[in-house]
């Protein structure tokens, strides 16, 4: 389990869990993270927040092979994430040349500024509900720049991630305000 904890603003918290004998254990360093430029709580495409929830970690993305178990994708120029509420395609990640372009915005999953040389998909509104929200990455952070919705992490932190997540564990983020302590405790 991944935890995005004790937002305030558009910075957070970010550690790696894993149960244990029953309990959960943090196995990782808490890393300084940012989210959404309006915080938390996101409720619709373009509203500058991040979602609040549980959700699957479904695929690494990057610009070269990385260490990783998870499902791989190398990013190229005609990668994209599209966020048009409009399209067929919406929050889902595509190949331009291999779909009919039926969108006017997304994502390109191969940014100059390597924002996404390493990228964790999210599964934030599965159903691809129009204008609910698309496009939600665990990405590398701009320095302490928040982000449009996404949660970003420092690169060593991403490295390090993507080498532990293991889709045979059915890896998860949990996103939100509280303090770990506090929620597990809360828990038991």
């Amino acid at each position: 389990m991944v935890k995005v904890y004790h937002a305030r603003g558009h910075t957070a918290r970010v550690a790696w869990f894993e149960k244990k004998e029953g309990d959960w254990v943090q196995v990782s360093d808490e890393w300084a993270a940012t989210v959404g430029r309006n915080g938390l709580g996101k409720t619709k495409e373009g509203d500058g927040k991040t979602p609040v929830g549980v959700y699957p970690l479904d695929d690494v993305f990057g610009y070269e092979r990385l260490a990783t178990k998870m499902p791989f994708f190398r990013s190229d120029e005609n990668l994209l994430c599209i966020d048009d509420a409009r399209s067929r395609y919406y929050n889902r990640i595509v190949d331009r040349r291999r779909v009919i372009e039926d969108f006017k915005s997304f994502e390109t999953m191969r940014r100059k500024d390597r924002l996404y040389a390493m990228v964790v998909t999210v599964g934030y509104n599965p159903d691809n509900v129009p204008g609910k929200g698309s496009c939600i990455f665990l990405h590398i952070k701009n320095h302490d720049l928040p982000t449009a919705g996404c949660v970003g992490l420092p690169e060593e932190a991403m490295a390090k991630l993507v080498g532990w997540l293991d889709p045979k564990k059915r890896p998860v983020v949990v996103i939100e305000r509280w303090v770990p302590a506090a929620r597990f405790a809360l828990r038991n």
